[in-house]
């Protein structure tokens, strides 16, 4: 693997820091059977060969490496590498950036390329070019690969090789596994991809959108329509409903490349018209808040003032522009964002807080508890010590708001202090709503708290709503943390059955499953699950401690030695966990077995 890089010039060439002769190390780093040193590489090649939107000279050539690891039959971190193609090959991309290369976007110009960082038109070619064997990758990956998150980031790949979709018949295919495929936020990629790549004027987007059974999946298309300028009045109207629709905002949000969906909606409403910008004006005004208000005050300043700069006094103003300066003079958050306070001034309006107050003639009148919460929101973006702090501040003068007790306790978490967090998460349960949208985090933190404390059937009655609460990632977590509950409580027949209500899809589901099965006694089904983990990620060590453990309770001691050699060999520290565990009381007088666990 990697042949030929050493034969590249790379002192010829630079990437965004100078010379790029440290690129062969990075990229042999990639592959890496270290896991940390792996991950940390390629997050580091962001900032190298893809820094802040930029691509150098060494980025076309460093992508075929690159596409050779995430190709690998046993490849890891493969979601991570095949973001990294997709942002060397089109930049930002999402639904509504991008794509930026040399091929442009179907409907659009080609982008002007980044020359004062020495990024030329060339180089935006050079690296679609060097790109295409992602492309029949991807193509496999989409259609076969157990992992939906790299089913979706292959769809990802494939929307940003524009360049060589006839050739490899992507349309086609991608239309053909849209119809075969079941996880919904693939098949909101695959709507995504499709965006940028059926010709225009074609039926297929308006077709998603009207015949899919998810909104996620209809929000994409609706999306896609609206930058090609093909969004009908439905799409519109759909969109504009979609706004403030938080449930499709919470699962709009695990997608690659996606701000918020208030923000990212209110950008391609731009794309609709001034129309279905007007329709929509009540639901921005009432999302421009916070720090991911500056899409939706674009989509809110053209809404109001249309291409016209404001009006020299606010007795000009129409109602619908005082109303939404008045929102935003009302809102503490919104002054903390400097991007958003320039964009008001480049309308001709005051961009700053009190000067916009005199402009339309009102009053400052702060909301305390707002004012709070803005300070500890900006906080956040200071380390976790002094984001708890500012939470914990504002719980002083308001010891029963909801969004405080719950991020704080999630916060003290993270800082395993479990018994200062367990409280709040308590205070939290006992005084807010039924309703409350914070609810489902609550619960999760306070089934940790619990956990912490050895209070194993309260834990696992608190993950259990909190599943029923969360969802995604968030809701597989609680529904994981459900089995461990059951398994430390002897229960492993519950948790066995628990964990089968939903089929593996990459290298944790089958080690969960296996633990699952390993301690409810079903040995074989165990072996074969992990085998299964490891066919996917073959260096994770607590994946062959678990086929050990399985290998040693059913009578074979030669290949639970053989699999705790292998655990050892990749985390020595798992020694001391093997010589305690009772799995192995069997061959623990082995001299073998004494010998691998040394003095642990």
């Amino acid at each position: 693997m990697l042949e030929g890089l050493d034969r590249i010039a790379w002192k010829e060439l630079e990437h965004a820091y100078g010379e790029a002769s440290d690129v062969p190390d990075l990229i042999r780093a990639m592959a890496s059977d270290d896991e940390g040193e792996r991950a940390a590489t390629i997050d580091g090649a962001f900032g190298v060969i893809f820094h802040q939107g930029t691509r150098y000279a060494a980025t076309p050539h460093a992508l075929p490496f690159v596409i050779e690891i995430a190709s690998q039959p046993n490849a890891i971190e493969r979601v991570e590498l095949l973001s990294l193609i997709t942002h060397c090959v089109a930049g930002y991309f999402g639904p509504t950036t991008g794509p930026h290369h040399a091929s442009g976007a179907i409907w659009g110009d080609v982008p002007e390329p980044m020359a004062r960082y020495g990024e030329t038109l060339a180089i935006l070619e050079a690296c679609e070019i060097a790109a295409e064997p992602a492309a029949p990758l991807a193509l496999e990956l989409v259609t076969n690969d157990l992992d939906p998150s790299v089913r979706g980031e292959a769809a990802r790949v494939l929307a940003a090789l524009r360049r060589f979709a006839d050739r490899y018949e992507v349309v086609p295919r991608l239309r053909d596994r849209l119809a075969r495929e079941d996880e919904p936020h693939v098949r909101a990629q695959l709507a995504f991809a499709l965006g940028h790549l059926v010709p225009m004027k074609t039926p297929t987007l308006a077709t998603i959108f009207r015949d899919d059974r998810d909104d996620l999946v209809r929000l994409l298309a609706a999306m896609g329509a609206a930058r090609r300028g093909e969004a009908t009045p439905e799409m519109a109207k759909a969109l504009v409903a979609w706004l403030s629709n938080e449930e499709l905002g919470e699962r709009y949000v695990e997608l690659s490349g996606v701000e918020d969906l208030p923000c990212d909606v209110g950008i391609v409403l731009e794309d609709v018209g001034p129309a279905a910008l007007a329709d929509a004006l009540p639901a921005l005004v009432a999302q421009v808040h916070d720090f991911g208000a500056v899409g939706v005050l674009g989509a809110a300043l053209d809404a109001t003032f249309g291409s016209e700069s404001a009006p020299a006094s606010a007795t000009a103003l129409t109602s619908d522009q005082r109303e939404l300066l008045l929102t935003l003079v009302r809102n503490h958050a919104f002054w903390t964002i400097g991007n958003a306070t320039m964009m008001l001034g480049e309308r001709g309006l005051p961009g700053m807080r009190d000067r916009m107050a005199d402009f339309l003639g009102v009053e400052i009148d702060d909301d305390p508890r707002e004012v709070a919460r803005a300070k500890a929101k900006w906080t956040e973006g200071f380390g976790l010590e002094r984001s708890v702090e500012a939470w914990l501040e504002m719980l002083e003068s308001f010891p029963d708001d909801g969004e405080a007790l719950v991020r704080a306790g999630l916060q003290l978490l993270e800082l395993d202090r479990h018994a200062e967090a367990m409280p709040l998460f308590e205070r939290f349960l006992k005084t807010a709503p039924a309703t409350s949208k914070h609810r489902g985090f609550a619960l999760f933190g306070y089934g940790n708290a619990l956990s912490d404390a050895g209070r194993l059937e309260e834990a696992y009655d608190a993950f259990t709503r909190a599943q029923g609460r969360l969802r995604g990632e968030h809701a597989e977590l609680a529904r994981q943390n459900r089995i461990a509950m059951l398994q430390q409580l002897d229960r492993a027949g519950e948790a066995l059955a628990i964990d089968m209500e939903r089929t593996p899809v990459d290298a944790q589901g089958f080690y969960h499953r296996g633990l699952a099965q390993v301690k409810a006694g079903k040995y074989a089904d165990c072996i074969a699950s992990i085998a299964r983990a490891l066919a996917l990620r073959p260096n994770h060590g607590n994946s062959h401690y678990t086929m050990a453990c399985a290998y040693a309770l059913s009578g074979d001691a030669d290949a639970a030695l053989a699999s705790i050699a292998r655990a050892i060999e990749i985390d020595p520290e798992l020694a001391s966990d093997i010589a305690a565990d009772s799995d192995f009381a069997s061959i623990s007088d082995d001299p073998r077995f004494v010998e691998l666990v040394g003095d642990a």
